[in-house]
């Protein structure tokens, strides 16, 4: 694994892919690709419901139509994995995919037969060596300096993984996209502002519940000028997930999906084809989203030099890859578990009855209250712990199988040693 000891600033040699051959790589087209193999899967479920089964595509993008009963594949019984980033076009708007930076690159890690779907996300300023270069820079630069392409090989080779596809979205698509739908209901947990006239990003967001347009989606997705930078950042990406996805499930937003259909092909790069999109379209009908775990990468950020960079955390990463692309799985004990309960004041009479339903399992259970938390979610530090005690312990806590979770081995907010339940006042 790329990364850098923190405490000497010393490179270590780059760990190769753990494959030899290199698949065939597929000439990029321009057919209809989404902001993730998530939502495109939600936005076909609610299609299929509603009996709107035809699509739209033109000839070039894809010889004949689907019906539902072409999107009953048995999925792959491969693991895939699928590269998603998010287009910077503030160096060249013009050309989305030439030259620009990726703001956002997601792993998106797919089990075999499509049992589960795992997130990890990776900070645009991670401190790795470009694949084919002989010195280390910031991963978002391999997107400017080699496409596609090349941001694939680095994440290949920095990570030790394979990835099987990618898709590229501009910052220009995701406002179009949000303008589309109608703006986006979200919760925007502090104030924020932010001007940057050079790349013509303007941020001005107050805390409370907003319906946020295009463009102010764009500045909640890249804010990070706060005490947490791009983690920060990262996290809000997240809630964006979530935020979208609900408003995607709006039967009022369904009847939208046509024209956002026709508008996002311009804004959008990937090698998948037809017949993968549908395959993955055709998931819908058995992901449980709540189950859709996400994960950022370890480390820390660099406290020497005038560069800001993200130093990755070898031993973590690795252990990080290999609960959620390779799935291992540790056995623990629920009863072994500590706990921790952080919820908003408002909440307390909530959280202490959560408290004795976990005691009454034997779970070590700790309390917490905040004056401000902003979302509802469960943040897992000890990556021991997988999606079967995840899934179990919510079918038996009726107060959390709904609740997101993410993989939090920093300790934002972290309350419990292993596990924080976080209970907000909304």
């Amino acid at each position: 694994m790329n990364s850098l000891d923190d405490r000497t600033e010393i490179y270590k040699v780059p760990i190769r892919p753990r494959y030899k051959r290199r698949r065939q790589q597929k000439k990029p087209n321009n057919f209809f690709r989404f902001f993730v193999v998530v939502i495109l899967s939600a936005i076909a479920s609610f299609i299929f419901m509603n009996h709107q089964i035809k699509t739209d595509f033109t000839p070039k993008q894809i010889t004949s139509n689907y019906s539902a009963r072409d999107l009953n594949f048995h999925f792959s019984p491969r693991r895939q994995n699928i590269l998603l980033m998010g287009i910077d076009i503030a160096s060249n708007s013009t050309s989305p995919f030439k030259g620009n930076r990726s703001d956002t690159m997601l792993l998106i890690s797919i089990a075999p037969y499509g049992k589960n779907i795992n997130v990890i996300s990776i900070p645009r300023d991670s401190k790795v060596y470009i694949a084919g270069k002989n010195k280390p820079d910031k991963i978002n630069h391999a997107f400017a300096f080699g496409g596609a392409r090349l941001a694939t090989r680095t994440v290949e080779e920095t990570f030790g993984i394979k990835i099987n596809n990618y898709l590229a979205i501009s910052n220009e698509g995701v406002i179009k996209m949000i303008d589309a739908l109608g703006g986006l209901p979200i919760y925007i947990e502090k104030n924020m502002k932010y001007d940057d006239y050079s790349g013509k990003l303007h941020i001005n967001l107050k805390q409370g519940e907003h319906i946020l347009s295009g463009k102010e989606t764009e500045g909640y997705l890249r804010f990070r000028h706060d005490s947490y930078g791009d983690i920060g950042r990262i996290r809000r990406q997240q809630w964006f997930f979530n935020a979208l996805i609900s408003r995607i499930k709006d039967p009022t937003v369904i009847v939208k999906l046509p024209d956002l259909l026709k508008i996002l092909p311009e804004y959008i790069q990937t090698d998948l084809s037809g017949y993968e999109i549908a395959k993955f379209l055709g998931m819908a009908k058995s992901v449980d989203l709540s189950s859709v775990q996400i994960a950022t990468i370890p480390g820390a950020p660099s406290t020497k030099g005038l560069v800001s960079y993200w130093i990755i955390d070898p031993v973590k990463t690795q252990d990080l890859m290999n609960k959620m692309v390779y799935r291992n799985k540790v056995n623990v004990d629920p009863k072994d578990l500590s706990i921790g309960i952080l919820y908003a004041q408002s909440k307390e009479e909530t959280a202490k009855t959560l408290q004795s339903e976990l005691e009454a399992k034997g779970i070590n259970v700790k309390l917490q209250a905040s004056k401000s938390i902003p979302k509802d979610y469960i943040a897992i530090h000890n990556l021991d712990l997988t999606g079967d005690i995840m899934t179990e312990l919510k079918k038996t806590i009726p107060e959390i199988k709904d609740s997101h979770t993410i993989y939090d081995p920093i300790g934002i907010n972290r309350t419990g040693k292993d596990m924080t339940i976080v209970i907000s006042g909304l």
